[in-house]
């Protein structure tokens, strides 16, 4: 299928992508129509390619630079400039509004059924491709007679609706607009359907002019008059109610001058992205509101509510973000709203290039640009599409891959295409020339897998990686997608003859890991987890310095930084002590050559599986031990990671792969700046699948196996301690 994709240089590509693979609680929706949004959308394109493309990122945001240079002080230059080259050079899905045909439902009980007529929004759902997966709470009928290019408005419209509900208006009230792009025109024209009048204000005579032609609708220009003498011209002296900002500014001015248009104890209520210095005599004398209003409305960013399709009751949200949509469609039906001038032009999907061009010209007539995928098939050939579409071929065929002689490429198939693939398996395998060939890419979504194919000329994509597992050609795969599903995948791919690298954790539980186990030892397979710190030369170096026999102290310390709302760290993942934490207790076995025979912890905060504030300590047969903090309410500016070590008379520390510092003799060894051991990490698997010897063993399913038990027992050994 085609898809429409964005790179961090602000180029627009269109590329063939497999279908997105269906998940529980979703749709699967052949497109018709797709809205460019014209401020999102278009303030990312960049009006320039290569390094003046660069330059215009660089100097928008000093948050990128500083983020730069923080990794420049602990990774080295170089390999700060191949991270941040490769992040600009990445493509990603573009689009979250638009309408089309329902293929596949997940169940029956869902209140859709294939050839029903759906609007849908959401970014990563409804994208500019000509198949999407929306979860059912993010999609809605359309009614009969509601044309369907009307209907992609949906994300802008709930955006411009969830802004008027904030105001929390009545009837008759007055309602000031300031900002008359896209979202402003739904906007007076959603006011006006609902009985109330509108005064806009913008820069832009045409578009001051279209909102004229709305019912019940004044506009001006903010050049034309003093905008506060006018209103208070217009409302008796009185002022506006309530005042929606639609703009999109650096400047203060907009907001202000909300203020300035409100009468006493008015709201405004902020849509639009905007500077935010109040001044605060002008909310104080009349007592106003500022209310933020959050995208499509209540629900957006709730998971539960997005993507596993829990719904509110109506007694505890009455307007959620799909209620939103669902009203914005019986608008349009019931002709209380009408934007049938909104649609200014249609290029088809091909021509997606010239269509952002033309919204990055900022013609202010310009507003709905929609991409029109042509008319659907029939019902049953847009399945068998759909089905086939799970695979795309991108490049010729590869040739004949040598197995398992100890020599020649070792055949690839990666699994899951995230930012992780992105940023570091991908380089470091094209590095690695002769240690692999990558035979393919699957992910669910298709198009991240199309996008990292394309830029590193992957002959094969899939959304469903049993694609990869039936490829005969494919020997080994590279398991990393999100936690959960690490060990299902693991297990399909050993029945299937392959051999695996699964990123960590293995498992989230331990169950799951002697399932690996029992897989790996019965079919004979090699599996290596990405541990790779037991490969990198800086903690080498620790170990050769303390020694590997008597009496040794480890002490490892992983300063995260917060963690916001990662998915990483959820109770569905195993949470991010779990996620991320085996590493340090991989290191830790390593290190002392065995598993621990003891374990205690306490963890800062509530005790629950997500917590990631621990200090650990392990405790080994021969009297060694580790102790491990892993933190994400530090300072990441102090460095993520640090090690010190103590034994055999010697001492020796590492300071967040940048610095070694030793204590007792000589140790010899060369040190990269950053180097945390993950090419090294792949090329033992690589010389695993041929028989051949490492001079660092990789850490097999044992290992896996030994640190999510260490990581879930930490967590039972807290909760216990705590009651």
């Amino acid at each position: 299928m085609k898809q429409v994709f964005l790179s961090g240089q602000g180029k627009v590509s269109v590329l063939d992508a497999p279908v997105p693979g269906r998940l529980k609680n979703t749709i699967l929706v052949r497109n018709r129509y797709s809205l460019i949004s014209s401020g999102t959308e278009g303030a990312a394109v960049s009006r320039n390619s290569g390094v003046l493309g660069l330059y215009e990122k660089a100097v928008s945001s000093g948050d990128r630079v500083q983020q730069v240079w923080e990794m420049a002080k602990s990774a080295g230059l170089r390999q700060t400039l191949e991270t941040v080259q490769n992040k600009l050079a990445d493509s990603n899905p573009v689009g979250y509004s638009s309408a089309g045909t329902v293929v596949e439902v997940d169940d029956a009980s869902m209140p859709f059924q294939p050839g029903d007529t759906v609007a849908c929004m959401g970014t990563h759902y409804a994208n500019h491709a000509e198949y999407v997966v929306v979860p059912r709470n993010l999609a809605a009928r359309v009614p009969d007679g509601v044309p369907m290019e009307q209907s992609a408005f949906a994300a802008l419209a709930c955006i411009a609706m969830q802004g008027i509900r904030r105001l929390e208006l009545t009837p008759g009230e007055r309602v000031g607009v300031v900002g008359l792009g896209l979202i402003g025109q739904l906007t007076v024209r959603m006011l006006a359907g609902m009985g109330y009048r509108a005064y806009g204000i913008d820069l832009s005579a045409e578009r001051v002019a279209m909102s004229k032609t709305v019912a019940n609708t004044e506009a001006w220009t903010l050049d034309e008059c003093d905008s506060v003498q006018r209103v208070l011209a217009l409302t008796d002296g009185i002022g506006l109610d309530g005042v929606l900002i639609c703009a999109a500014s650096d400047s203060n001015a907009p907001v202000n001058l909300g203020f300035d248009l409100c009468r006493k104890s008015g709201r405004v209520s902020l849509v639009g992205d905007v500077g935010l210095k109040l001044q605060r005599a002008k909310m104080y004398a009349k007592e106003l509101e500022l209310r933020m209003s959050c995208s499509y409305g209540p629900g957006r960013y709730d998971p539960d509510y997005e993507i596993r399709g829990h719904d509110y009751g109506v007694n505890q949200v009455r307007w959620s973000e799909g209620r939103n949509l669902a009203h914005f469609l019986w608008m349009l039906q019931t002709a209380s709203m009408n934007i049938t001038d909104l649609v200014s032009e249609r290029f088809a999907v091909d021509d997606a290039v010239a269509a952002y061009a033309r919204v990055k010209q900022g013609d202010p007539a310009v507003l709905g640009v929609l991409l029109d995928y042509g008319e659907p098939p029939a019902l049953p050939e847009a399945v068998k599409i759909a089905h086939a579409g799970t695979r795309s071929e991108v490049a010729s065929i590869a040739p004949a891959v040598i197995k398992h002689t100890g020599s020649g490429p070792v055949c690839l198939g990666i699994i899951g295409a995230g930012s992780y693939v992105k940023a570091m398996h991908l380089p470091k395998l094209k590095t690695l020339g002769g240690e692999f060939w990558v035979r393919g890419i699957a992910s669910r979504t298709g198009a991240s897998a199309a996008a990292a194919a394309r830029r590193y000329k992957v002959p094969l994509t899939a959304s469903d990686y049993r694609v990869l597992l039936d490829d005969p050609s494919v020997e080994a795969v590279l398991i990393a997608t999100r936690h959960a599903t690490h060990a299902r995948i693991a297990l399909d791919a050993l029945d299937a003859g392959k051999h695996v690298f699964i990123e960590k954790p293995m498992t989230t539980t331990v169950a799951d890991a002697d399932r690996i186990v029992a897989a790996a030892d019965r079919q004979g397979l090699v599996v290596r987890v990405g541990f790779n710190r037991r490969f990198s030369p800086y903690l080498l170096a620790l170990r050769e310095a303390i020694g590997r026999s008597g009496v040794r102290m480890l002490y490892a310390r992983a300063n995260i930084g917060a963690l916001a709302n990662d998915w990483s760290n959820t109770t569905a993942e195993g949470g991010r002590l779990l996620g991320e934490g085996v590493h340090f207790f991989d290191l830790a076995n390593w290190f002392m050559g065995g598993e621990p025979v003891a374990i205690a912890a306490v963890m800062a905060g509530p005790i629950k599986s997500t917590n990631p504030n621990a200090s650990v300590l392990l405790g080994y047969a021969d009297g060694s031990h580790a102790s491990v903090l892993y933190t994400c309410i530090g300072d990441k500016r102090m460095g993520k990671e640090y090690f010190e070590a103590f034994g055999n008379g010697n001492t020796a520390h590492v300071d967040n792969f940048a610095g070694f510092k030793y204590r007792g003799g000589k140790v010899r060894t060369k040190l990269r700046r950053g180097d945390k051991g993950q090419r090294d990490c792949l090329r033992e698997f690589a010389a695993a699948v041929r028989g051949q010897t490492f001079p660092v063993v990789g850490a097999d399913a044992r290992a896996g196996l030994a640190a999510t038990r260490v990581a879930l027992a930490v967590i039972d050994y807290a909760r216990d301690r705590s009651r």
